[in-house]
């Protein structure tokens, strides 16, 4: 199949993104040929737009690399003159330009969901219900209501969107967890020495919440026995590293290798995800995958909940006390985790990438049909 991703910033350093190029890759490697619109791309198969950002978004967006990009008419033509299927990621100006061009030009297009309104609320600084809603209103007259379909990550996913007054069909097919991340032998890391190894991943903004996992762990009676990590970049990096200063063991706190990245996640004792929006979490996805339980706060704005195995791994995700009685309570039980890593390795099955992209070859070959009919 001949596949065009449109996707405002391919390049962009958020979850959406990811996920986006993981799913080129995979396509490409299954002899499919994916051709992308955004606005940081450029090369053979690459078809560039223009790309701004509003002045009310400061410069979080820049520093995630993020431009919203323009539905520049010539260059969407010439993308999808020979296109098979049409994927349009994000609900913005360019998704809607493009869902007009993919119909005047009789292609089948369908929508992926990538954001939903909370990320944009928090990328302005923001925290408004009344915002939430009327992006959601934007997110649905540009795109979402255009589509005869909607990939959506999660049943998390789905459900928001059917709250929000979506009436297309809502296809639920993960992301995916990337061959890399399986259980493997590592060597532990000779700087955890005993202590009780506490790792988070993500971009550092305010709305992964990683200050709340520092202040967790300074509430906890066994704070001098532990280690944290909290592997990624953005604006809240300088102030997670004067925050973790304060710590018995100040945190590691800085963008990591996947080497790096793969060892920690087979070597360190708990994952803790603190984010408070989340459509389905990559970073869960990676822990699960090499079988590291996860302890994640129960967000109502986030699907991560989902990859909790019972209650002991889960916290009220705005209660920085009862994010501490969970980590004194795994420092306690630390013994049992080991043996809990069979039960989250046997939980990522279904996630496997190859799986979740066979799905989405099915989906591409029942729109086609439908588009045909």
């Amino acid at each position: 199949m001949k596949i065009v991703l449109v996707h405002d910033a391919h390049y962009a350093e958020n979850g959406g993104a990811v996920a986006t190029r993981r799913l080129e890759e995979g396509l490409k490697k299954r002899g499919h040929k994916v051709l992308v619109v955004a606005t940081d791309v450029k090369g053979e198969g690459y078809y560039a737009v223009k790309g701004k950002n509003p002045a009310c978004f400061g410069d979080s967006l820049t520093k995630m690399n993020f431009l919203f990009g323009v539905p520049e008419k010539d260059v969407l033509r010439e993308a999808f003159a020979d296109a098979d299927i049409i994927q349009i990621q994000l609900p913005f100006y360019l998704g809607y330009g493009a869902a007009k061009m993919a119909r005047a030009m009789h292609k089948p297009f369908f929508a992926g969901c990538h954001v939903q309104a909370r990320n944009v609320n928090a990328a302005m600084g923001k925290d408004s219900k009344l915002l939430d809603v009327i992006l959601s209103v934007v997110f649905n007259f540009f795109l979402f209501k255009r589509v005869p379909f909607v990939h959506c990550p999660s049943r998390f996913c789905a459900e928001l969107l059917k709250k929000d007054g979506v009436k297309c069909r809502l296809e639920v097919i993960s992301n995916g967890i990337p061959g890399d991340y399986t259980p493997r032998k590592f060597a532990r890391p000779e700087w955890f020495g005993d202590n009780f190894v506490l790792m988070s991943m993500g971009r550092h903004a305010p709305e992964k919440r990683q200050l709340l996992l520092v202040e967790g762990v300074k509430r906890s009676k066994y704070a001098d026995k532990i280690t944290l990590l909290l592997c990624g970049r953005g604006q809240m990096s300088e102030q997670l590293i004067a925050e973790g200063a304060k710590l018995p063991n100040p945190p590691l706190v800085r963008f990591v290798t996947q080497e790096e990245k793969l060892q920690y996640l087979n070597t360190a004792d708990l994952f803790v995800h603190t984010s408070l929006v989340d459509l389905e979490s990559l970073a869960c996805l990676e822990a699960v995958g090499c079988g590291l339980p996860c302890l994640i706060g129960n967000s109502p704005h986030s699907a991560a909940s989902q990859f909790a195995l019972d209650q002991r791994f889960s916290f009220e995700y705005n209660n920085v006390d009862n994010l501490a009685e969970k980590i004194n309570y795994w420092y306690e039980n630390r013994g049992q985790l080991p043996d809990i890593r069979k039960q989250v390795s046997a939980m990522a099955e279904p996630y496997r990438f190859e799986k979740c992209l066979d799905q989405m070859e099915d989906l591409y070959r029942e729109i086609i049909r439908v588009n045909g009919t």
